[in-house]
């Protein structure tokens, strides 16, 4: 499959529904760029990652998905930083 695609203003790509679908992409996809290309490939969902670490016994499962969402957000964002930079 074949698709050109436009950026937005911001220099979003859409991904269309047919493609998602296709490749069962829900929110989060993992994009790396290999001889000169780029390249897009879905990932696990990161919430039913996070889902799955809340310990048994949580009384306030929200405030740790909460929480954990935000230890797993600086480590990527750090290691996305070790990546670029």
């Amino acid at each position: 499959m074949e698709l050109i695609l436009r950026l937005d203003d911001k220099g979003r790509i859409l991904i269309p529904v047919s493609v998602r679908k296709r490749l069962n992409i829900k929110n989060a996809v993992k994009m790396s760029i290999r001889d000169n290309k780029l390249v897009i490939e879905p990932i696990e969902d990161p919430l039913e990652l996070l889902a799955s670490a809340v310990v048994k016994g949580t009384k306030d499962i929200e405030k740790e998905i909460t929480r954990l969402r935000k230890v797993s957000e600086k480590e990527v964002f750090k290691k996305v930083g070790e990546r670029w930079s």
